[in-house]
């Protein structure tokens, strides 16, 4: 097993960085528009959003990028170019495969699990790729 430490600080840091992609990916200017009209949502459905879905977002980045960084570690994953085939494994496996059958089971579009997994993906291979380059200084 490799002995490269988890650098904290950097899970962290990707763990804001990825925060706005869902904002911008659900915006109008992009898939907003069509994913409100397939999960028939309407602008005022939002009004009494809460806070605590952005706590629990930025919770499960964090989460995913200690996933990422004990199972880079324990697999020995050094290369970026590894870490994106390893988040694309982990995204289809793990979400895709899943959500994509229990939405056919619950006669959602499959546009939808699209447009709900593909920023999931992306903030997956953001992740994965910030854990493998930002190594963490080991002292002398």
């Amino acid at each position: 097993m490799n002995n490269q430490k988890i650098n904290h600080l950097a899970i962290w840091v990707l763990a804001i960085l990825v925060q706005p992609l869902p904002m911008l990916w659900y915006n109008k200017i992009f898939f907003g528009i069509r994913w409100m009209e397939l999960n028939k949502l309407v602008e005022e459905d939002f009004a009494d959003a809460s806070m605590l879905n952005l706590l629990w977002a930025f919770a499960a980045a964090v989460a995913m990028g200690y996933i990422m960084a004990y199972m880079f570690r324990a697999m020995n994953v050094t290369k970026a170019v590894d870490g994106l085939k390893w988040a694309f494994v982990l995204w289809f496996g793990l979400l895709f495969l899943e959500l994509s059958t229990q939405n056919a089971f619950t006669l959602r579009p499959f546009e939808l699990t699209l447009l709900d997994t593909i920023i999931v993906l992306l903030k997956y291979e953001i992740i994965a790729v910030g854990v493998i380059l930002w190594k963490k200084k080991q002292k002398a």
